[in-house]
């Protein structure tokens, strides 16, 4: 039996009686069960899917965040059905993706719930014709058969957020999922004391590994609520925090960033004492915004050692790095002149990089060269290469996809090659960027996610989000910045465009060509929060 398998139906007879997932809205549980009571549901609902024959086919599930939701792709490990985790359809881009996954997956089931009967049929049309659909609430018992499962099957496909591309599915198999909840057991110290309480989607690597998994092959218990509650309402997640006395929080650095800027008066009964790691990941993490988070969650008992900012990424299951447990966070001061040139030079005043942790036990990391693909040493930038058993097989129905299987010159150990640009100082682990997101203009190399932390950090909080890309102008890359604007940013828009444009010039030294200015929450984003970088530019050039 694989591994991971194991180690699930040892906490579930182990733990019967203690809480496992607790699916709350605002201060109302909607949702909670037990070890014993989920192992029976999802047993349930496996009979049900053994009775259909899904064993090897691909499946999506389109549910909202849930109890549900989690008793649905287990029920799919248990049965070796091959999972799509995916979300409910109420929208028509998100329609478009999923017809493009059920295409390249070629997925004969989907798993929702009797409230999606008709939005099926209306976003889908006759595709859904040619699909078994699944009830989760509404569906004829059958005895489940438990078989053999082995280690590097697959379990399901983690189809990437799309923030720099069209989502591909990274084939996750069992013993993937084993060595990465292993690698995060080890490094961050998760146990069966631990409280995880979140608000990141099931369909999102970070929600599903990070908090759900974590959850059940640590033997612990799990508070979560959906990601539109806590964009709603923020508090309402630090609410949960208290009350249910969360230790691991996981979120992308956007959500610690609006808690940061939430009214005193309704943080009047917080306390976030019990809470041992502040995990921040899948996005840049801002030094700035863990100085306002640790200012403003000083009185609620936030301890600042907790912060962990982390790097992972879907092809390597999830974790790559992070800092160890209640040592506080790593980060640096660097020329931000001579990083275009991809040269580090430490100083006192610069750009401040926050550091994604040590490499964790169990993931090998190199720094790879762009151009010949040679070892670089500490303090110099270049591809970030990742191997060991979390890497995962590659991408379904991709194989011409090249990032898998890439070696290093004289070695035979295969890598996966990320697309991200970093360097390691110290052991520590620095991302300055991704290779797509370079932006070359005259000929000087200037990082996107530079430009974009150089105007947030002059523009007096005036705006929410930027976002850097070149485009073709008459055979001649050109810079181009969209940005967000702020609640607080009162400012005429041709005064903002002015001083976003003499803050590029000053501190980069080139005239953007364009600037253009939205309101909050304007610009493309991913189910996670994360804008499309890729989508916003495709959104500018029409």
């Amino acid at each position: 039996m694989a591994k991971f398998i194991d180690v699930l139906k040892k906490n579930i007879s182990e733990n019967r009686g203690k809480k496992l997932y607790t699916y709350y809205e605002g201060y109302d549980v909607k949702d909670s069960v037990t070890y014993s009571e989920f192992d029976s549901r999802v047993k349930d609902f496996g009979g049900y899917l053994q009775s259909l024959d899904s064993k090897g086919e691909r499946a999506l599930i389109l549910l909202p965040s849930g109890v549900d939701y989690l008793v649905a792709y287990f029920a799919c490990l248990f049965t070796q059905t091959i999972c799509i985790p995916m979300y409910a359809v109420d929208d028509q881009s998100k329609a478009e993706i999923v017809k493009q996954i059920i295409e390249n997956s070629d997925a004969q089931y989907i798993i929702t719930s009797t409230k999606y009967r008709t939005s099926l049929e209306y976003w889908f049309g006759d595709l859904v014709e040619d699909l078994m659909i699944c009830y989760i609430d509404d569906f004829v018992k059958s005895n489940f058969v438990e078989e053999e499962i082995y280690d590097e099957q697959i379990a399901y496909l983690q189809y990437t957020s799309g923030s720099t591309s069209q989502a591909k599915g990274v084939k996750v198999t069992y013993n993937n999922i084993y060595a990465n909840c292993l690698i995060m057991k080890n490094h961050l110290g998760f146990n069966d004391k631990d409280i995880f309480t979140t608000w990141l989607p099931f369909y999102f690597d970070m929600g599903l590994i990070g908090s759900a998994i974590n959850t059940i092959f640590n033997a612990s218990s799990n508070y979560f609520t959906s990601a539109e509650g806590f964009v709603k309402s923020p508090i309402s997640w630090l609410n949960a925090i208290s009350i249910y006395h969360g230790t691991i929080l996981i979120a992308p650095n956007f959500a610690y960033e609006m808690c940061s800027k939430i009214d005193a008066e309704k943080m009047k009964d917080i306390d976030l004492s019990s809470v041992r790691l502040t995990i921040n990941g899948s996005e840049l993490v801002r030094h700035s915004t863990l100085h306002a988070l640790a200012e403003k969650m000083k009185k609620y008992k936030l301890n600042p050692q907790t912060f962990n900012p982390a790097y992972g990424l879907a092809e390597n299951t999830l974790i790559v790095s992070a800092h160890h447990p209640e040592k506080g966070y790593q980060h640096v001061t660097i020329d931000g002149e001579k990083l275009r040139n991809n040269t580090i030079e430490f100083c006192d005043e610069g750009l401040d990089i926050v550091s994604c942790g040590t490499i964790c036990a169990g993931v090998e990391v190199k720094i790879v060269g762009l151009e010949d693909n040679n070892l670089l040493a500490e303090d110099e930038i270049g591809e970030i290469w990742i191997s060991g058993q979390s890497v995962t097989q590659g991408y379904w129905n991709l194989d011409e996809e090249s990032g898998f299987n890439n070696f290093l010159p004289n070695e035979d150990q295969a890598y996966f090659t990320t697309g991200d640009l970093g360097f390691l100082h110290n052991g520590f682990l620095y991302v300055v960027g991704r290779k797509k997101d370079m932006v070359i203009i005259r000929g000087k190399n200037f990082y996107s996610q530079d430009i974009e932390e150089i105007i947030l950090k002059n523009t007096d909080n005036k705006l929410k989000n930027a976002i850097a890309f070149a485009i073709d102008i008459n055979n001649t890359e050109e810079l181009t910045i969209m940005a967000e604007l702020s609640d607080n940013a009162t400012d005429v828009h041709e005064e903002l465009v002015t001083m976003i444009k003499n803050i590029v010039a000053t501190n980069c030294k080139i005239v953007p060509y364009d600037i253009v200015l939205y309101q909050e929450e304007a610009l493309p984003r991913t189910g996670s929060g994360k804008i499309q970088r890729q989508s916003c530019k495709k959104l500018y050039l029409g």
